[in-house]
């Protein structure tokens, strides 16, 4: 398997790195991954051919010396932004981390990030590296908590329906109060914007696949009307269910 793509980050960033930044780090917890390096100003330095094709790109050169707001939507982005900051300031690593994440550049899934700080020979921090699997299939998100499992095969089976928190939160057997508190810890959400994101990727995969209309494929993802998909993809996405798409049809 491949690892850290050489050739496509700068020989003096990797050669400012200690030893153990460069020869060990992630890779302690390394399986099949997407892999990447960024510097303080969270701009890429190396990349993997799995990561490239994750971001939707087809050479890492396209990606190197780029942002994340270069790259993919500024919510998307801000959250990445808000985790590189908080391990370059802590020194502490984030260690696979429940998120949803770009795929081909707006379509979302779920995936388990590590992110660790990169230190010069002199012990500065100097940047994150980073690995990125997709979880598969969904209901390994789950992790340390099993009883989310239920909850996680449920939406996934039923998102096109009506149901409440509390309609998921009896299905797992617990309170809505626990079922809220083991979301928080294991995806840094509330259930019910889990089941939005949910929704959401199904509609993409419809946009993307399939000639209806968008009432109809809002309907079918279990919004209440096309509007309020629309101001769904505005809010998290940063466009439009028509514009995704114009630009993602097969």
């Amino acid at each position: 398997m491949k690892s850290v793509a050489a050739p496509l980050a700068p020989p003096d960033f990797l050669a400012s790195l200690d030893a153990t930044s460069r020869q060990l780090g992630l890779f302690g917890h390394i399986g099949d991954i997407s892999y990447f390096i960024k510097d303080r100003a969270g701009r890429y330095m190396a990349v993997n051919e799995a990561f490239v094709h994750l971001m939707g790109y087809r050479r890492g050169e396209e990606l190197l010396g780029h942002t994340d707001y270069e790259l993919i939507s500024p919510i998307l982005a801000d959250s990445c932004r808000m985790d590189d900051e908080q391990v370059m300031t802590t020194g502490k690593a984030i260690i696979n981390k429940a998120e949803l994440v770009p795929q081909n550049i707006l379509s979302v899934g779920w995936y388990a990030t590590t992110k660790l700080p990169l230190h010069d020979r002199s012990g500065r921090i100097v940047g994150v590296e980073g690995m990125t699997r997709e979880f598969k299939p969904a209901r390994g998100a789950a992790g340390p908590y099993p009883e989310l499992s239920s909850v996680i095969d449920y939406v996934e089976q039923n998102y096109a329906h009506r149901f409440s928190v509390a309609d998921l939160a009896r299905r797992a057997g617990l309170t809505v109060r626990t079922l809220e508190r083991l979301f928080s810890r294991r995806f840094s959400m509330t259930p019910f914007a889990y089941v939005k994101r949910v929704r959401l990727n199904a509609a993409c995969r419809q946009l993307s696949q399939s000639a209806l209309p968008i009432a109809q494929v809002a309907a079918d993802c279990g919004f209440c009307d096309q509007s309020y998909m629309t101001k769904e993809f505005g809010r998290l996405l940063r466009t439009t269910p028509q514009a995704y798409r114009d630009a993602y049809a097969l």
